[in-house]
């Protein structure tokens, strides 16, 4: 098959914590109520699973039958990528190292970042925690003394958060953001608020003898970065994180004519403003694939566009 760029259309998921934005916003054609992230990219088999209209197949399918369009070194496409529309705090979670996930789960770790592209004055994102030693966590966690060991970091617009394996984290209330992830699914609850799920009109899963095996202790992790900035022609680049085995993360801030290129297949993903990439109008929320080694692309029009990828670990 052809290279070519292709567009990608969204899966939705409800959240107990989901708003209203991603559909008055960022094009969310879904009646699913509330939305609390959109998948701008995501290929699990069974689960979400981006459809791709020009193709009429669906992203794992062209993983599968087409790996020159990616040329990664997964059985799966590594990387998936959302926005997220919370309106109250997500629960306070941990993800485990690639070692532990694959010895209990059979899976891998998940290594994600966050970047914020719109929050209120004063908002802040969980990251951290202050005990000392394991000793302490165990007894501020079996204590319920969530006040005093949850930390936090401000949460400002174009601030980037890398959260590792082993950090604690919980993205705040009312900070709309993009999502990149390994393509894993290990996520351990530490603490939901005592919140009632309205569906089951229970108190959610945690995951607590699993999540005190793999906080790291004691944090001591920077907090959110602005990146590298790289003035180019018509264009500004942003690198937040470009790390092999991980995920590579981007950000245009298009002003006008432009050419855009990178070095590895590549997802485009319109966060603000509107334009045509290679003549094709986009708007946000939209998302275009460019497959490994496509080349050049041209961009026109005022807008931010994230860029998302992955390079191979080896």
């Amino acid at each position: 098959m052809e290279k070519q760029i292709v567009k990608i259309e969204p899966e939705f998921s409800e959240r107990i914590w989901g708003g209203e934005r991603i559909k008055s916003e960022y094009n969310g054609k879904t009646d699913i109520d509330p939305v609390g992230e959109m998948w701008s990219v995501i290929a699990f088999e069974d689960g979400g699973d981006n459809f791709i209209p020009q193709l009429d197949m669906t992203m794992s399918t062209l993983y599968k039958q087409q790996p020159d369009w990616f040329n990664c070194d997964t059985s799966i496409l590594p990387i998936r990528c959302s926005i997220l529309d919370p309106l109250s705090d997500l629960s306070v979670q941990v993800h485990p190292t690639d070692d532990y996930a694959k010895r209990v789960e059979n899976s891998f770790g998940k290594p994600e970042a966050w970047y914020v592209i719109d929050a209120k004055k004063d908002s802040k994102i969980l990251f951290g925690h202050t005990a000392k030693n394991k000793e302490e966590l165990l007894s501020m966690v079996h204590n319920a003394q969530w006040k005093n060991l949850l930390s936090y970091v401000p949460a400002n617009n174009g601030d980037v958060l890398m959260v590792e394996a082993g950090d604690l984290h919980a993205l705040g209330k009312n900070i709309l953001s993009f999502e990149i992830s390994r393509a894993a699914d290990v996520t351990y609850r530490v603490y939901d608020y005592d919140r009632i799920d309205k569906k089951t009109g229970k108190l959610r899963e945690l995951h607590l003898e699993k999540s005190l095996d793999v906080i790291t202790v004691p944090h001591n992790r920077p907090g959110t970065t602005r990146g590298i900035v790289e003035d180019k022609d018509g264009y500004t680049l942003t690198t937040f994180v470009d790390a092999p085995g991980k995920f590579s993360l981007l950000k245009i801030d298009n002003k006008t004519k432009s050419e855009f290129k990178f070095d590895r297949f590549y997802f485009l993903t319109v966060i603000n403003g509107e334009g045509t990439i290679e003549g094709n109008p986009i708007i946000k929320g939209d998302t275009f694939l460019l497959p490994d080694g496509f080349g050049s692309v041209k961009l026109d029009g005022e807008m931010e566009l994230i860029v998302s990828s992955y390079r191979n670990s080896q």
